[in-house]
């Protein structure tokens, strides 16, 4: 008895001190938890992620009209991404999404306004806080935008490469601040101020120049009217140094630049639907076609058919017409590329077609085939040296989420 007395006692001084050990020895300080136990234990928390490779082959000398396909044949690893998010429908919230990767450093490059890559292959894409309440949720920081059918993170679309849209004419994030009203599933209704297409900054050089202060005003619709049909309205405003016109004949970066973007889904059957996208971009003081300045205007469309074949397989079609009667993105050096323009020339169309080929089979893999052809009027491609209408290519993508 007298010895079970002085082993309670031990451990209950023990206890209380957290000073004695078997051995003599202080014990150790309790383990930090884990992040996968403070998520479990953290209703509505969630991390997810992805990893995404390709491989491209061009027909053309250089890759053009392409937002991340820059490699003329060879592998690229596009995106490794993570997302942490805690976006309660009432309350405070965050998202985070980090991407490294190839992709990212394009992304990048576009967010600073800078003429030279970044070193880095870092971006976040998204880094944001909300607040809900109601009906209304206000957000505050980067977000992805509003306009357009695809997006940048490649397990959001059913194509490798992104449409002329979407590289040419639509915004990928912005930086400012957000309102939304959920009306309804039929109406949701979407306005900010932000710093225009995808700067996380103003761009000093251009508005040092003209006095503006670069900001853009986004409004938006969107609903769900039936289970059949789904609709989504963006407009765009604000200064902009994309598109700019020539230095010295009318100053660099001044003038508006405007986005009218439509997307309407149609689901046909359980197994096929219909996407369309149109666009109109103008903008004030823009490099056109025939070497002056002035407003120039783009319109283009993407038509998109998407059929499950089965679980493990679907197809993809998507067939783009873009009417650059003004040459707003054809010589817009802003967009990475530089075309063979004959003398005389006054207008550029372009037009492309995809088919892309998923397999699902796999536990949280897709691999993705893709075959594209792009045509232009004014021959902006390169073969063997020398401008090219056309230019075709073959593209495999693994994208492996968890």
């Amino acid at each position: 008895m007298r010895n079970l007395n002085k082993t309670i006692l031990t451990l209950a001084l023990a206890s209380i001190s957290g000073a004695v050990m078997a051995d003599g020895t202080a014990p150790a300080a309790p383990a930090a938890p884990s992040l996968g136990a403070v998520i479990a234990a953290t209703p509505g928390l969630t991390l997810t992620g992805y990893v995404a490779a390709t491989y491209n082959y061009f027909g053309s000398d250089t890759p053009a009209l392409r937002q991340f396909d820059t490699t003329q044949n060879g592998f690229s690893a596009n995106q490794g991404a993570l997302t942490i998010a805690y976006l309660p429908a009432t309350g405070a919230g965050a998202q985070v999404t980090a991407i490294a990767g190839s992709d990212a450093q394009i992304l990048r490059q576009g967010e600073t306004g800078s003429a030279t890559p970044p070193t880095t292959q870092f971006d976040l894409y998204n880094a944001f806080a909300q607040y809900a309440v109601s009906t209304y949720t206000m957000i505050a920081g980067k977000f992805s935008t509003l306009a357009g059918a695809e997006v940048a993170t490649p397990n959001g679309d059913n194509e490798i490469s992104r449409s002329l849209l979407f590289t040419l004419m639509e915004p990928i994030t912005h930086t400012g601040v957000r309102v939304v009203d959920a009306v309804s599933s039929a109406l949701t209704l979407t306005a900010g101020v932000n710093n225009g297409w995808n700067y996380t900054s103003t761009p000093s050089t251009p508005y040092a120049v003209n006095g503006s202060s670069g900001k853009t005003l986004e409004l938006g619709i969107s609903g769900t009217p039936s289970k059949m049909f789904s609709y989504s309205l963006a407009y765009y405003n604000g200064d902009s140094p994309l598109y700019e016109g020539i230095s010295g004949a009318g100053g660099a970066g001044s003038g508006t630049l405007q986005l009218f973007d439509a997307v309407g889904t149609l689901n046909a059957t359980d197994a096929l639907n219909f996407v369309a996208n149109v666009d109109y971009l103008s903008k004030d003081n823009a490099n056109l076609l025939n070497g002056t300045n002035g407003t120039g205007t783009a319109t283009g469309i993407a038509l998109y058919a998407n059929y499950t074949v089965s679980s493990d397989w679907l197809l993809s079609l998507r067939g783009e017409y873009v009417d650059d009667a003004d040459g707003l993105l054809s010589m817009n050096s802003n967009i990475g590329f530089v075309g063979n323009f004959p003398i005389g020339t006054t207008s550029n169309t372009l037009k492309e077609g995809t088919l892309a080929v998923n397999y699902t089979g796999f536990k949280n893999l897709r691999l993705t085939g893709e075959l594209r052809e792009d045509e232009s009027s004014i021959g902006l491609f390169t073969s063997n040296g020398k401008p090219a209408s056309q230019q075709a290519s073959l593209e495999f993508q693994a994208i492996y989420s968890f």
